[in-house]
């Protein structure tokens, strides 16, 4: 594996773990707005 094939491994994987987070956390306010509301997507 060449050094830019690399760095572009180690970008994307912390954008993937990023995105994982930032997928969670709508997860539960979908969850928490459709309990509070009673509407269920």
């Amino acid at each position: 594996m060449t050094a830019p094939e690399r760095d572009e491994l180690v970008r994307l994987r912390r954008e993937n773990r990023q995105l994982k987070v930032e997928r969670d956390i709508l997860s539960l306010a979908t969850a928490w707005f459709a309990k509070e509301t009673g509407v269920l997507p």
